[in-house]
């Protein structure tokens, strides 16, 4: 039994050795690349109290690099990819730590393109409201092409801008 522990933790060390040696290689030279990513806008209907509850983000064809901000009082989960589709999910903990400006989540995550031809990503909001006695939800979804993504410079890039500053 230990044998067959010992034999299945050496594959496990060599594959995941493999694939950080691919992305590594590979976002250094190759066609892999980092942007941040930010939501546009949004007009919520401040006179009936209207806050972002949750958000939700699918993309195709990258990985999720790091979620570089997480609301007060928010959770996060990230859902690993499958037939490369890959889930972010972000929720408010309860009425007090709902956002009240989509600003409040500007360059939020940042996310790895690995195939530029098949990479997609959509981002949804769930804002709601309590108007008049009743309670309002609706869900607003934003496209690749509206969502604020700036590309991040690869490290070779930020250190010749280093360089060049420091002298």
């Amino acid at each position: 039994m230990k044998k067959i522990n010992i034999i299945t933790s050496l594959v496990l060390s060599f594959v995941l050795a493999g694939n950080l040696y691919t992305f590594a290689s590979s976002e250094e030279g190759g066609q892999y690349y980092y942007q941040t990513v930010s939501l546009p806008k949004i007009i919520l209907k401040t006179d009936s109290d209207e806050r972002i509850t949750s958000i939700k983000v699918v993309m195709h064809c990258g990985r999720f690099a790091a979620i570089n901000l997480i609301p007060e009082d928010w959770s996060a989960k990230v859902v690993s990819p499958v037939s490369e589709e890959t889930t972010l999910s972000m929720a408010a903990g309860h009425g007090t730590s709902y956002l009240w400006h989509s600003e409040d989540l500007n360059r939020f995550i940042t996310v790895l393109v690995v195939e530029p031809s098949c990479f997609d990503i959509t981002a949804s909001i769930t804002a709601y409201c309590y108007d008049g006695g009743n309670e309002h939800e609706r869900t607003i979804l934003f496209k690749q092409k509206e969502l604020i993504m700036k590309k991040v410079p690869k490290k070779s890039e930020q250190r010749k801008v280093k360089k060049s500053s420091s002298r």
